[in-house]
Protein backbone atom coordinates (compact mmCIF):
# COMPACT_ATOMS: atom_id res chain seq x y z
CA UNK A 1 0.00 0.00 0.00
CA UNK A 2 1.49 3.55 -1.03
CA UNK A 3 1.33 6.01 1.53
CA UNK A 4 -0.10 9.30 0.56
CA UNK A 5 1.43 12.85 1.41
CA UNK A 6 -0.44 15.03 3.34
CA UNK A 7 0.17 18.54 2.99
CA UNK A 8 2.22 19.30 6.34
CA UNK A 9 0.27 22.78 7.00
CA UNK A 10 -1.42 24.96 4.04
CA UNK A 11 0.05 28.71 4.74
CA UNK A 12 -0.65 31.93 3.50
CA UNK A 13 1.11 33.49 0.86
CA UNK A 14 2.60 36.07 3.25
CA UNK A 15 4.05 33.30 5.77
CA UNK A 16 4.91 31.43 2.70
CA UNK A 17 7.22 34.34 1.27
CA UNK A 18 8.42 34.89 4.64
CA UNK A 19 9.73 31.72 5.33
CA UNK A 20 11.41 30.99 2.13
CA UNK A 21 13.27 34.71 2.22
CA UNK A 22 13.89 33.50 5.82
CA UNK A 23 15.37 30.14 4.99
CA UNK A 24 17.69 32.09 1.66
CA UNK A 25 19.15 34.24 4.33
CA UNK A 26 20.55 32.10 6.79
CA UNK A 27 22.43 29.88 3.64
CA UNK A 28 23.33 32.86 2.35
CA UNK A 29 21.35 32.60 -1.24
CA UNK A 30 21.61 36.11 -1.94
CA UNK A 31 24.97 37.03 -1.67
CA UNK A 32 25.73 36.91 -5.45
CA UNK A 33 28.98 36.11 -6.80
CA UNK A 34 30.54 38.78 -9.71
CA UNK A 35 32.21 38.49 -12.98
CA UNK A 36 33.60 40.85 -15.10
CA UNK A 37 31.59 40.78 -18.73
CA UNK A 38 31.90 42.71 -22.31
CA UNK A 39 29.77 45.65 -22.10
CA UNK A 40 28.60 45.53 -25.14
CA UNK A 41 27.44 41.59 -24.02
CA UNK A 42 25.97 42.71 -20.80
CA UNK A 43 22.08 43.39 -21.81
CA UNK A 44 20.04 42.83 -18.89
CA UNK A 45 22.64 41.70 -16.80
CA UNK A 46 22.82 43.81 -13.08
CA UNK A 47 26.44 45.72 -12.00
CA UNK A 48 27.66 44.16 -8.58
CA UNK A 49 30.14 46.90 -8.32
CA UNK A 50 29.60 50.82 -9.42
CA UNK A 51 30.92 52.10 -12.68
CA UNK A 52 32.99 55.18 -12.96
CA UNK A 53 34.36 57.27 -15.94
CA UNK A 54 38.22 56.68 -16.82
CA UNK A 55 37.79 59.36 -19.39
CA UNK A 56 35.46 62.20 -19.51
CA UNK A 57 32.27 62.60 -21.47
CA UNK A 58 32.82 64.10 -24.24
CA UNK A 59 36.83 64.27 -23.87
CA UNK A 60 36.88 67.14 -26.37
CA UNK A 61 35.43 70.78 -26.59
CA UNK A 62 33.13 70.75 -29.10
CA UNK A 63 29.92 72.19 -31.05
CA UNK A 64 26.74 71.59 -30.29
CA UNK A 65 25.13 72.93 -32.81
CA UNK A 66 25.77 73.53 -36.56
CA UNK A 67 27.00 76.77 -37.17
CA UNK A 68 30.17 79.24 -36.83
CA UNK A 69 32.77 79.18 -34.44
CA UNK A 70 33.61 82.32 -33.37
CA UNK A 71 35.14 84.87 -30.75
CA UNK A 72 32.35 85.80 -28.32
CA UNK A 73 33.87 89.40 -28.19
CA UNK A 74 33.40 89.54 -32.07
CA UNK A 75 29.70 89.26 -31.70
CA UNK A 76 28.73 91.85 -29.51
CA UNK A 77 25.96 93.96 -30.50
CA UNK A 78 24.69 91.73 -33.07
CA UNK A 79 20.90 91.76 -33.10
CA UNK A 80 17.79 91.13 -35.47
CA UNK A 81 17.39 94.59 -36.84
CA UNK A 82 20.87 95.30 -37.27
CA UNK A 83 23.46 92.41 -38.11
CA UNK A 84 26.81 92.52 -37.55
CA UNK A 85 29.77 91.43 -40.10
CA UNK A 86 31.88 89.23 -39.06
CA UNK A 87 34.81 88.76 -41.84
CA UNK A 88 36.05 85.90 -43.18
CA UNK A 89 39.19 85.30 -41.29
CA UNK A 90 36.93 85.60 -37.89
CA UNK A 91 35.01 82.27 -37.79
CA UNK A 92 35.20 78.76 -38.85
CA UNK A 93 32.33 76.93 -40.34
CA UNK A 94 32.07 74.25 -38.04
CA UNK A 95 29.16 70.74 -37.55
CA UNK A 96 27.92 69.46 -34.48
CA UNK A 97 30.06 67.12 -32.66
CA UNK A 98 32.83 68.85 -34.13
CA UNK A 99 36.39 69.82 -32.34
CA UNK A 100 35.93 74.01 -31.57
CA UNK A 101 39.23 74.75 -33.26
CA UNK A 102 41.45 77.63 -31.01
CA UNK A 103 40.79 80.50 -30.48
CA UNK A 104 37.26 80.35 -30.67
CA UNK A 105 34.79 80.09 -27.49
CA UNK A 106 31.53 80.07 -28.95
CA UNK A 107 29.16 78.99 -31.90
CA UNK A 108 26.16 80.76 -33.79
CA UNK A 109 23.89 78.87 -35.28
CA UNK A 110 23.79 78.36 -38.89
CA UNK A 111 20.16 79.75 -38.66
CA UNK A 112 21.09 83.19 -37.35
CA UNK A 113 24.36 83.71 -39.98
CA UNK A 114 23.43 85.07 -43.40
CA UNK A 115 26.73 84.89 -46.02
CA UNK A 116 27.50 88.03 -47.86
CA UNK A 117 30.24 89.25 -49.52
CA UNK A 118 33.70 88.71 -47.58
CA UNK A 119 32.51 86.88 -45.02
CA UNK A 120 29.17 86.76 -42.80
CA UNK A 121 26.07 88.97 -40.84
CA UNK A 122 25.01 87.39 -37.66
CA UNK A 123 21.73 88.32 -35.96
CA UNK A 124 22.52 87.36 -32.28
CA UNK A 125 25.63 87.84 -29.73
CA UNK A 126 27.56 84.63 -28.11
CA UNK A 127 28.32 84.65 -24.80
CA UNK A 128 31.71 82.27 -24.26
CA UNK A 129 30.32 78.99 -24.16
CA UNK A 130 27.46 79.39 -25.94
CA UNK A 131 26.84 75.97 -27.95
CA UNK A 132 29.06 74.16 -26.48
CA UNK A 133 30.07 71.29 -25.09
CA UNK A 134 32.77 71.05 -22.26
CA UNK A 135 34.96 68.10 -21.74
CA UNK A 136 33.05 66.12 -19.05
CA UNK A 137 29.54 67.89 -19.28
CA UNK A 138 28.03 64.88 -19.49
CA UNK A 139 29.93 62.75 -17.40
CA UNK A 140 33.28 64.22 -15.25
CA UNK A 141 36.57 61.79 -15.33
CA UNK A 142 36.10 59.83 -12.16
CA UNK A 143 32.49 60.71 -12.01
CA UNK A 144 29.62 57.43 -10.88
CA UNK A 145 28.08 56.52 -14.43
CA UNK A 146 26.47 53.42 -12.86
CA UNK A 147 25.60 52.84 -9.30
CA UNK A 148 25.94 48.68 -7.97
CA UNK A 149 22.74 46.95 -8.46
CA UNK A 150 21.71 49.11 -11.93
CA UNK A 151 20.11 46.45 -14.28
CA UNK A 152 22.19 47.60 -17.54
CA UNK A 153 19.81 48.90 -20.62
CA UNK A 154 20.99 49.94 -24.00
CA UNK A 155 20.89 53.80 -22.84
CA UNK A 156 23.41 52.44 -19.52
CA UNK A 157 25.84 50.12 -22.05
CA UNK A 158 26.28 53.53 -24.17
CA UNK A 159 27.30 55.63 -21.24
CA UNK A 160 29.51 52.84 -19.94
CA UNK A 161 31.49 52.90 -23.72
CA UNK A 162 31.39 56.99 -23.82
CA UNK A 163 32.95 56.76 -20.28
CA UNK A 164 36.08 54.66 -21.39
CA UNK A 165 34.16 51.30 -19.86
CA UNK A 166 34.76 48.32 -22.16
CA UNK A 167 34.24 45.62 -19.57
CA UNK A 168 32.07 46.05 -16.32
CA UNK A 169 31.77 44.04 -13.58
CA UNK A 170 28.48 42.41 -12.92
CA UNK A 171 26.38 39.93 -10.33
CA UNK A 172 26.84 35.91 -11.99
CA UNK A 173 23.42 34.33 -13.36
CA UNK A 174 21.70 31.75 -10.85
CA UNK A 175 21.42 28.88 -13.18
CA UNK A 176 18.36 26.63 -12.30
CA UNK A 177 17.15 23.08 -13.41
CA UNK A 178 13.65 22.18 -14.39
CA UNK A 179 13.23 18.90 -13.85
CA UNK A 180 9.89 17.27 -15.51
CA UNK A 181 7.95 14.58 -13.67
CA UNK A 182 5.32 12.58 -15.07
CA UNK A 183 5.36 8.83 -17.19
CA UNK A 184 2.31 10.42 -19.52
CA UNK A 185 5.09 13.36 -20.94
CA UNK A 186 6.29 13.42 -24.16
CA UNK A 187 8.40 16.04 -25.99
CA UNK A 188 5.99 18.49 -27.82
CA UNK A 189 7.95 17.03 -30.91
CA UNK A 190 7.22 13.62 -29.73
CA UNK A 191 4.49 11.18 -30.16
CA UNK A 192 1.11 12.15 -28.59
CA UNK A 193 -0.83 9.54 -28.75
CA UNK A 194 -3.81 8.20 -26.19
CA UNK A 195 -3.02 9.39 -22.68
CA UNK A 196 0.25 11.02 -23.86
CA UNK A 197 0.73 15.02 -22.81
CA UNK A 198 3.25 17.17 -24.50
CA UNK A 199 5.69 18.76 -21.79
CA UNK A 200 5.52 22.65 -22.06
CA UNK A 201 5.48 23.47 -18.42
CA UNK A 202 9.36 23.71 -18.73
CA UNK A 203 8.86 27.05 -21.04
CA UNK A 204 7.33 28.75 -18.31
CA UNK A 205 10.37 28.26 -15.74
CA UNK A 206 13.07 28.79 -19.24
CA UNK A 207 11.50 31.79 -20.25
CA UNK A 208 10.60 33.66 -17.02
CA UNK A 209 13.84 32.58 -15.59
CA UNK A 210 16.11 34.05 -18.42
CA UNK A 211 13.33 37.03 -18.28
CA UNK A 212 14.47 37.64 -15.08
CA UNK A 213 18.06 37.40 -15.04
CA UNK A 214 18.62 34.21 -14.35
CA UNK A 215 20.30 31.00 -16.64
CA UNK A 216 17.74 28.41 -17.22
CA UNK A 217 18.46 24.61 -18.34
CA UNK A 218 16.06 21.76 -18.71
CA UNK A 219 16.59 18.01 -17.50
CA UNK A 220 15.07 15.58 -19.98
CA UNK A 221 11.25 13.91 -18.53
CA UNK A 222 11.60 11.49 -15.81
CA UNK A 223 9.01 9.30 -14.96
CA UNK A 224 6.75 8.52 -12.28
CA UNK A 225 9.21 6.87 -10.07
CA UNK A 226 10.64 7.43 -6.77
CA UNK A 227 14.31 6.71 -7.66
CA UNK A 228 14.26 8.33 -11.09
CA UNK A 229 13.16 11.31 -9.63
CA UNK A 230 15.55 11.45 -6.53
CA UNK A 231 18.23 10.28 -8.80
CA UNK A 232 17.69 13.66 -10.79
CA UNK A 233 17.73 15.90 -8.17
CA UNK A 234 20.95 14.24 -7.03
CA UNK A 235 22.41 14.82 -10.43
CA UNK A 236 21.15 18.62 -10.38
CA UNK A 237 22.83 19.10 -6.72
CA UNK A 238 26.56 17.51 -8.17
CA UNK A 239 26.06 19.50 -11.52
CA UNK A 240 25.89 22.53 -9.16
CA UNK A 241 22.57 24.40 -10.01
CA UNK A 242 21.92 26.94 -7.63
CA UNK A 243 18.21 26.28 -7.37
CA UNK A 244 15.80 23.44 -8.72
CA UNK A 245 12.33 22.93 -9.85
CA UNK A 246 10.39 19.58 -9.81
CA UNK A 247 7.56 19.84 -12.16
CA UNK A 248 4.35 17.86 -10.52
CA UNK A 249 4.48 15.52 -8.36
CA UNK A 250 3.22 17.73 -5.14
CA UNK A 251 -0.18 16.76 -4.31
CA UNK A 252 -1.06 14.07 -2.57
CA UNK A 253 -1.56 11.07 -5.20
CA UNK A 254 -0.80 7.64 -5.24
CA UNK A 255 2.57 8.76 -7.77
CA UNK A 256 3.35 12.21 -5.54
CA UNK A 257 6.95 11.76 -4.43
CA UNK A 258 8.83 15.24 -4.51
CA UNK A 259 7.73 15.95 -1.18
CA UNK A 260 9.59 12.85 0.35
CA UNK A 261 12.22 13.47 -1.53
CA UNK A 262 12.74 16.79 -0.18
CA UNK A 263 12.29 15.60 3.09
CA UNK A 264 14.52 13.06 2.73
CA UNK A 265 17.73 14.81 1.50
CA UNK A 266 17.21 18.01 2.63
CA UNK A 267 14.48 20.28 4.23
CA UNK A 268 10.87 20.51 3.53
CA UNK A 269 10.01 24.82 4.54
CA UNK A 270 6.69 25.27 2.43
CA UNK A 271 3.86 22.66 1.34
CA UNK A 272 0.75 23.94 0.46
CA UNK A 273 0.26 27.34 0.29
CA UNK A 274 -2.84 29.49 0.67
CA UNK A 275 -3.14 30.36 -3.04
CA UNK A 276 -5.38 29.82 -6.02
CA UNK A 277 -4.21 28.33 -8.24
CA UNK A 278 -1.29 26.68 -6.47
CA UNK A 279 -1.60 25.17 -3.39
CA UNK A 280 0.36 22.40 -3.87
CA UNK A 281 3.64 24.04 -4.16
CA UNK A 282 6.27 22.62 -2.52
CA UNK A 283 9.32 24.99 -0.85
CA UNK A 284 12.38 23.33 0.73
CA UNK A 285 16.07 23.21 0.77
CA UNK A 286 18.55 20.58 -0.26
CA UNK A 287 22.27 21.31 0.76
CA UNK A 288 21.33 25.21 1.03
CA UNK A 289 20.25 24.86 -2.60
CA UNK A 290 16.47 26.51 -3.19
CA UNK A 291 13.97 23.45 -4.36
CA UNK A 292 10.55 23.76 -5.82
CA UNK A 293 7.76 21.60 -6.15
CA UNK A 294 6.01 23.29 -8.81
CA UNK A 295 2.04 21.75 -9.29
CA UNK A 296 1.91 20.35 -12.41
CA UNK A 297 -0.88 22.06 -14.25
CA UNK A 298 0.65 25.16 -15.92
CA UNK A 299 -1.48 28.66 -14.63
CA UNK A 300 -0.43 27.07 -10.68
CA UNK A 301 2.79 27.03 -11.81
CA UNK A 302 2.43 29.94 -13.19
CA UNK A 303 1.39 31.46 -10.13
CA UNK A 304 3.85 29.78 -7.81
CA UNK A 305 6.93 31.45 -10.32
CA UNK A 306 5.39 34.70 -10.19
CA UNK A 307 4.66 34.61 -6.50
CA UNK A 308 7.94 32.76 -4.88
CA UNK A 309 10.93 32.47 -7.99
CA UNK A 310 10.72 36.18 -9.06
CA UNK A 311 11.01 37.52 -5.56
CA UNK A 312 13.57 35.13 -4.83
CA UNK A 313 15.85 36.11 -8.18
CA UNK A 314 14.89 40.11 -7.64
CA UNK A 315 16.46 39.91 -3.98
CA UNK A 316 19.67 37.81 -4.94
CA UNK A 317 19.93 40.85 -8.00
CA UNK A 318 19.28 43.67 -5.48
CA UNK A 319 17.52 45.18 -8.80
CA UNK A 320 13.41 44.64 -7.74
CA UNK A 321 10.72 45.22 -10.59
CA UNK A 322 8.74 48.44 -10.59
CA UNK A 323 5.18 47.88 -9.63
CA UNK A 324 3.45 46.59 -12.80
CA UNK A 325 0.38 49.16 -13.77
CA UNK A 326 -2.87 49.23 -12.72
CA UNK A 327 -6.43 50.28 -13.65
CA UNK A 328 -9.62 50.37 -12.08
CA UNK A 329 -12.81 48.92 -13.48
CA UNK A 330 -15.69 47.47 -12.83
CA UNK A 331 -16.65 43.54 -12.34
CA UNK A 332 -19.18 42.60 -15.36
CA UNK A 333 -19.60 38.98 -13.27
CA UNK A 334 -19.48 37.66 -10.01
CA UNK A 335 -16.15 36.97 -8.37
CA UNK A 336 -16.65 33.61 -6.50
CA UNK A 337 -13.81 32.45 -3.78
CA UNK A 338 -12.96 30.44 -1.14
CA UNK A 339 -12.11 32.32 2.94
CA UNK A 340 -8.43 31.69 3.60
CA UNK A 341 -7.14 32.11 -0.17
CA UNK A 342 -5.30 34.48 -2.22
CA UNK A 343 -7.05 33.64 -5.60
CA UNK A 344 -5.39 35.43 -8.95
CA UNK A 345 -8.08 35.86 -11.10
CA UNK A 346 -7.50 36.86 -14.97
CA UNK A 347 -9.73 39.13 -16.75
CA UNK A 348 -10.35 40.55 -19.99
CA UNK A 349 -11.03 44.29 -19.95
CA UNK A 350 -13.53 46.00 -22.06
CA UNK A 351 -13.61 49.91 -22.44
CA UNK A 352 -17.28 50.74 -22.04
CA UNK A 353 -17.43 54.79 -22.60
CA UNK A 354 -15.38 56.62 -19.59
CA UNK A 355 -15.82 52.84 -17.99
CA UNK A 356 -14.04 49.49 -17.69
CA UNK A 357 -15.84 47.00 -17.37
CA UNK A 358 -13.82 43.74 -16.15
CA UNK A 359 -14.66 39.94 -17.65
CA UNK A 360 -13.54 37.34 -15.29
CA UNK A 361 -12.12 34.66 -17.43
CA UNK A 362 -12.64 31.09 -16.94
CA UNK A 363 -10.81 29.88 -13.78
CA UNK A 364 -8.70 26.21 -12.91
CA UNK A 365 -5.55 25.26 -13.30
CA UNK A 366 -4.88 24.09 -16.07
CA UNK A 367 -6.15 26.77 -19.42
CA UNK A 368 -3.18 28.10 -20.32
CA UNK A 369 -5.98 30.35 -22.69
CA UNK A 370 -7.13 32.01 -19.29
CA UNK A 371 -3.79 33.66 -19.23
CA UNK A 372 -2.85 34.07 -23.31
CA UNK A 373 -6.37 35.82 -23.54
CA UNK A 374 -6.50 37.69 -19.93
CA UNK A 375 -5.22 41.41 -19.88
CA UNK A 376 -4.43 41.14 -16.19
CA UNK A 377 -5.58 39.60 -12.93
CA UNK A 378 -7.29 40.52 -9.80
CA UNK A 379 -6.33 39.31 -6.49
CA UNK A 380 -9.32 38.83 -4.29
CA UNK A 381 -7.73 38.60 -0.40
CA UNK A 382 -7.71 35.91 2.00
CA UNK A 383 -10.48 37.23 3.98
CA UNK A 384 -13.04 37.97 1.16
CA UNK A 385 -15.15 35.07 -0.13
CA UNK A 386 -15.13 37.38 -3.67
CA UNK A 387 -16.69 40.13 -5.43
CA UNK A 388 -20.05 41.30 -5.95
CA UNK A 389 -20.31 42.02 -9.92
CA UNK A 390 -20.19 45.81 -10.07
CA UNK A 391 -18.24 45.77 -7.41
CA UNK A 392 -14.91 48.34 -8.40
CA UNK A 393 -11.64 46.12 -8.46
CA UNK A 394 -7.78 47.02 -8.95
CA UNK A 395 -6.75 44.92 -12.14
CA UNK A 396 -2.95 44.01 -12.21
CA UNK A 397 -1.85 44.16 -16.06
CA UNK A 398 0.20 41.63 -18.14
CA UNK A 399 2.81 42.64 -19.48
CA UNK A 400 1.86 42.38 -23.80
Amino acid sequence: MVRRTRYLSKMSLAEAQAAFTSALEEVGFFRAEEEEVEVRAALGRVTSRPVHARIPCPHFRSAAMDGIAVRSEDTLGARGDAPKFLPRERFEYIGTGDPLPEPYDAVVVIEQVHEVEGGVEIYEPAFPGKHVREPGEDFPKGAQVLPEGRRLRPEAIAACLSTGNPTVWVKRKPKGLFIPTGSELVPPEGDWGPGKVPETNSQLFLGYVEEWGGEAHLSPIVPDQREAIRQAVLSALEEGYDFIAISAGTSKGREDFTPAIVAELGRVLVHGVGIAPGKPLLLGLIEGTPVFGLPGYPVAAWVALVQFLKPMLERYFGCPSPPPPRVQGVLAHRIHSSLGTREFVRVRLEREGEKVLVHPLPGGSSRLSSLTGADGIVEVPEELEGFQKGAEVTVELLPR
